[in-house]
């Protein structure tokens, strides 16, 4: 066999490979062709044929925000493991309830897996314990964010109207100040905690300051996220976005 040539003997899955950091890769009579991602490496058609190659090493570490959302993941797909089959099964059948789709195509449903993971991550990320009793109900009316307020000593969420934190709650993202002709930009988003009180307006001053270290002035403009989620079943709105004008 020359050398950095790949062979792959299938039945009913792939037994075992010799990686090398790219290798031509010749497929057996029962698999012609595969494409994807797997682990740490990437297999792809190119001038060379099939070939499969290492992915490289990101260039910037993950911030400290994104390994809290992957230590969050983890965490959460093995509370899922835990779950008894009917646990599972609970899931899986809400979607005939609900219809949530795939982002790409609305025609697919979510699996109870995708379901559980989107859903319980919003709780995690606004420090809400997790869902475990399923509630057959749509998804509530909520509060608009009608502004961004600041003092010296604080940055507060003013909302619309009344809380009602039994039936929803959100999950706000927030920059630091941007031009003001700049149009909206998810660069640079931190999320923010904010107290799971039905008290209107929502500080997240430690938050803020603890990814940006200083708080906002009058008239500095904001880029943010905003999304919802019911607080007795799995169900959440779209992602909201856009540019504010904070208020001193």
């Amino acid at each position: 066999m020359p050398p950095g040539t790949l062979f792959l003997t299938v039945r009913h899955s792939i037994k075992s490979f010799n990686l090398f950091n790219m290798a031509r890769i010749k497929f057996s009579p029962i698999v012609t062709s595969i494409a994807g991602s797997v682990g740490g490496v990437t297999i792809q058609r190119n001038k060379y044929g099939n070939t499969m190659r290492q992915k490289p090493f990101p260039l910037n570490p993950a911030s400290t925000a994104q390994y809290n959302v992957r230590q969050k993941m983890i965490s959460l797909q093995t509370s899922w493991k835990n779950l008894t089959d009917a646990q599972r099964l609970q899931w899986d059948r809400y979607l005939d309830f609900s219809g949530q789709t795939t982002k790409n195509d609305k025609n697919v449903k979510l699996s109870g897996h995708t379901l559980y993971l989107k859903y319980q991550m919003l709780r995690l990320l606004t420090q809400q314990p997790l869902l475990t009793e399923i509630g057959y109900s749509p998804m509530p009316a909520v509060a608009s964010l009608g502004g961004i307020t600041v003092t010296p000593t604080a940055i507060t969420l003013v909302f619309t109207t009344a809380f009602d934190i039994a039936n929803w709650f959100y999950y706000c993202r927030l920059t630091s100040p941007r031009p003001a002709n700049r149009a909206f930009s998810k660069q640079g988003l931190r999320g923010m905690i904010t107290p799971h009180s039905d008290a209107v307006p929502q500080q997240c001053t430690s938050t803020y300051l603890s990814a940006f270290g200083l708080l906002p002035v009058d008239e500095d403009y904001l880029h943010y996220t905003l999304q919802y989620y019911s607080y007795t079943a799995p169900v959440y709105s779209g992602i909201i976005s856009g540019v504010m004008d904070v208020e001193g």
